[in-house]
């Protein structure tokens, strides 16, 4: 049986909700007149208010931008590389990862850190929900194949849940994997797919 929790638009719009009291807030104590005080400049009182609303409406922009940048993420087509935008490896997701019950949002590489991060929204009720009925930081059934700039393949790669406990259709699970930095240069791409049993 489904959840009952907020999709994402009513989260959104909770957000944008909360965004606004805090800026009404923020107004309301900027226009405040400071009490009486003899060793407080009103003015400098008005320009530290002003700036600190100036960082909160700047703050709100960027949430806003980043709310608009993961709802018109594209999906990735089944089996088609997809360049990352963080790494710059190519990336190719199998059919269930890919069209049902699967489709990736997101996928990115830091080679900085050696993390692989994906994002699986769920668009089908899963066939075996058990495999991902799994605490945080346990396996996923989700492995892959590391591509070496050198064309050679490396061994297996197993992704972890990071966050999303949720499996119902619409959800979304964040997967991530991490290689040791020192390997991380040497890699070129990356191939996912469904672990099998």
């Amino acid at each position: 049986m489904p959840s009952a929790r907020p999709t994402f638009s009513t989260r959104r719009l909770a957000l944008f909700g909360l965004i606004g009291l805090a800026l009404v807030g923020a107004s309301r104590a900027a226009n405040v007149q400071p009490s009486a005080q003899p060793d407080v400049d009103p003015a400098a009182g008005q320009q530290i208010d002003a700036s600190r609303l100036q960082a909160l409406e700047q703050r709100v922009e960027d949430l806003v931008r980043r709310l608009e940048r993961l709802e018109s993420a594209p999906s990735s087509g089944a089996s088609t590389p997809a360049t990352s935008k963080t790494g710059d490896i190519h990336w190719t997701f199998d059919a269930a990862l890919s069209r049902s019950p699967f489709n990736v949002t997101h996928q990115s590489f830091d080679r900085g850190s050696g993390r692989f991060d994906i994002l699986l929204k769920i668009v089908d009720p899963l066939p075996d929900p058990l495999p991902w009925q799994i605490a945080i930081g346990a396996e996923v059934p989700v492995v892959a194949r590391i591509g070496l700039a050198d064309g050679t393949a490396s061994e297996g790669l197993v992704f972890r849940l990071a966050r999303g406990p949720r499996l119902d259709p619409g959800a979304i699970l964040h997967l991530e994997a991490y290689v040791p930095i020192e390997q991380a240069g040497a890699i070129s791409g990356l191939s996912v797919e469904m672990g099998r049993e």
